[in-house]
């Protein structure tokens, strides 16, 4: 069931022919959202401005299930070198991973009598991964949220470290609350940068650097360990980081007990059995 207003739903049912189009919410893992319209003008809607001076986007046919199923839909995006995200042509961001876990949302917007919008529909929304790309033609396959039911049962383990991830809902951390803003000052190695804050020598050993400008925007890249304000990357990208680059750096958790209340006050919510030995010890 398909949730419209009253004034659309009363178009719909009296008006034989209908002017429509297509709007794209991307919305990077970072946070970052790009909205883009299928159209010949600029479309606002719902607090936002969908442009059409971007990438030219095709999508397959979506279908909908009484059935629990898990429906996909497959973007093709079709760019210029000039159409960018933060700044980076699109093809690269995709090539640096930026499109990786990125939420797709798309709504289908009709209009009235001197190019107003009456109303939209929401008619897909789903994660995406890169299916193909080359040239200037990238292909994003969507699906649908329902993907997120197919999980273990029991899901509940019980192991020495606790079994949840760091910032889900299970652990309850806000990462708001501990990532920070950063800028690059230095890039001493293909996989080191220095940041503009000072931490303690490991607090963001296993964390993560969003990137929300430069080379890398929209990648979110693995701490190996901190030294100061030295960070080092578990592997190397073949975009690099440069001096003035903007990230969101936030701290890891290696899951034990006492770094779970020490660092993040949330021994409350910590599942770890330190007691209860791993199968591979039972004799």
């Amino acid at each position: 069931m398909k949730d419209v207003s009253n004034v659309l739903e009363t178009h719909l049912n009296n008006t034989k022919q209908f002017m429509s189009c297509d709007l794209y919410d991307i919305r990077l893992k970072s946070g970052v959202s790009y909205y883009y319209a299928d159209t010949d003008k600029d479309v606002a809607y719902g607090g936002k401005v969908y442009r059409v001076d971007g990438p030219i986007i095709t999508r397959t046919q979506i279908k909908t299930s009484s059935k629990v199923s898990v429906d996909k839909l497959t973007l093709t995006i079709h760019s210029a070198p000039n159409d960018t995200i933060g700044g980076v042509p699109i093809m690269t961001v995709a090539h640096n991973g930026g499109f990786d876990g990125a939420t797709v949302r798309l709504i289908r917007v009709f209009f009235g009598d001197g190019g107003t919008v009456i109303g939209g529909l929401n008619l897909f929304q789903g994660q995406a991964e890169v299916k193909s790309g080359g040239g200037l033609t990238l292909q994003l396959e969507v699906k649908s949220v329902v993907q997120k039911l197919n999980t273990e049962w029991p899901n509940r383990r019980y192991y020495p470290q606790c079994p949840y991830t760091l910032y889900d809902k299970e652990c309850g951390v806000n990462i708001r609350d501990f990532r920070k803003r950063v800028v690059v000052t230095q890039v001493p190695d293909h996989n080191t940068v220095v940041i503009n804050i000072n931490h303690d020598n490991g607090f963001y050993t296993a964390g993560g650097i969003e990137w929300v400008s430069g080379a890398l925007v929209g990648q979110t890249t693995q701490v190996m360990k901190d030294d100061g304000s030295r960070i080092y990357f578990i592997t190397p990208s073949e975009a690099q980081p440069s001096v003035g680059d903007e990230a969101y750096i936030y701290p890891g958790c290696d899951k034990t007990p006492a770094t779970c209340k020490a660092k993040f006050n949330n021994f409350s919510r910590n599942r770890a059995t330190p007691y209860v030995p791993l199968k591979e010890t039972v004799r």
